[in-house]
């Protein structure tokens, strides 16, 4: 087969073109450090890099929300933890106040300081974030929630909870509704609540009870025919008569055990009803009203301070299971965000393992076509020289 000078040539420059191509492609690699430079060096190593960078900037954002939640959270776990700390220091006013010795003026004084926890309890209750939004107003983050008229507190929110996508079918609450967390608090002993009648005439005192066995749920009225004799009623119905009284005796009534103590006069009237909710900003307003108008040493102020006094517990507790919550979705917080990350690094491991260049294999590499490039221009150089022209 003859080859013509014209075929010489072009195989040579098309082989020292493809060459060059080769060494060109290997020093844009290693400038980049990726060997995946465009999509057209490794197609299917591109398409699936494109995939799992997409699926880690998916990953990142969740990542971010979880720290916008896990603030939020953590903001709104401290202003519990202050309602619980303000409700302690309530307590503690009403375990001096519930002191015999003490004057209308010192009781006075105690509600003072309670009506200044009232106000303190009003502010974190209308806290705004960092954007105004309301923390206790639900879904109404623009609205204040709590409006006070004169001793009365409304809440203008609502029962909604806003939520942040923390993962793919995960959405986290960043809030707490002010109904849910400062309006339902349950009264008496978290069950059934106890209460003395308004036109009590004598000394007796109802205690908060305790619950034996399963509460049956009904209302129950105890009325005094005789200092020492009391009748039942059952949601209105007469229940049971001529019940002996005496003083500290336990009362069982379905479920319910309850105990009065000193003189009950005759026509004196005890209730025991299904417990039922109110509001933090009631206690504090009943608690005040009965420091600034009762009488320490009378039936009413003390029946009246055994109500404060349960219902004080039981927003305290009511602020701990709630800060409970809270924790519990901050500790969630915490799982996914170290699963975010795990996912982080495999997702950037998966990325290097399709684009990045092994630099020790394309160095070597280089060096090999830069030799390879080299032979082939002197080769070249060689091959076109030859001619019958120099031996004539």
């Amino acid at each position: 087969m003859r080859i013509s000078t014209p075929q010489i040539y072009d195989n040579g420059t098309n082989g020292l073109l493809r060459n060059q191509y080769d060494l060109y492609r290997l020093q844009n690699q290693l400038s980049t450090g990726r060997k995946v430079v465009t999509p057209a060096d490794d197609p299917v190593a591109a398409a699936q890099a494109l995939l799992t960078e997409q699926k880690k900037n998916v990953n990142q954002q969740f990542l971010d929300n979880q720290g916008n939640a896990d603030g939020q959270l953590r903001e709104l776990e401290s202003l519990m933890g202050s309602v619980g700390e303000l409700l302690t220091q309530a307590k503690v006013r009403w375990v001096e106040a519930g002191n015999g010795g003490y004057s209308n003026d010192e009781l006075k004084s105690i509600a003072q300081d309670i009506r200044g926890k009232f106000d303190e309890l009003l502010g974190i209750g209308n806290n705004a974030d960092a954007n105004g939004l309301y923390r206790f107003a639900g879904y109404q983050g623009g609205t204040i929630p709590f409006v006070r008229t004169g001793n009365t507190v409304s809440y203008q929110g609502d029962s909604g909870e806003r939520l942040l996508q923390v993962e793919t079918s995960r959405f986290m609450p960043v809030n707490f509704s002010g109904r849910a967390f400062f309006e339902a608090v349950p009264t008496g002993n978290g069950v059934f609540v106890t209460g003395a009648g308004a036109g009590n005439t004598g000394s007796g005192v109802i205690n908060n009870g305790t619950v034996v066995g399963n509460f049956d749920g009904n209302s129950y009225e105890i009325q005094f025919t005789s200092p020492t004799s009391y009748d039942v009623l059952q949601n209105g119905l007469p229940f049971t008569t001529g019940n002996a009284y005496v003083s500290g005796d336990p009362i069982n009534l379905g479920g319910a055990q309850v105990s009065i103590t000193r003189e009950p006069a005759a026509g004196d009237t005890f209730t025991i009803e299904p417990s039922r909710e109110e509001s933090m900003f009631t206690t504090l307003d009943k608690f005040i009203q009965t420091l600034e108008t009762g009488n320490p040493s009378s039936a009413e102020f003390q029946n009246a301070m055994q109500r404060i006094g349960a219902s004080l517990d039981q927003g305290l507790q009511h602020a701990v299971d709630s800060r409970a919550i809270v924790g519990a979705r901050m500790l969630e917080l915490e799982d996914l965000k170290n699963l975010g990350q795990d996912l982080d690094v495999q997702y950037k491991t998966q990325i290097s393992e399709l684009v990045d260049l092994d630099l020790a294999s394309a160095i070597s590499e280089l060096a090999k076509k830069e030799l390879q490039l080299n032979a082939a221009q002197q080769s070249f150089v060689k091959v076109t020289g030859l001619s019958l022209f120099n031996y004539i």
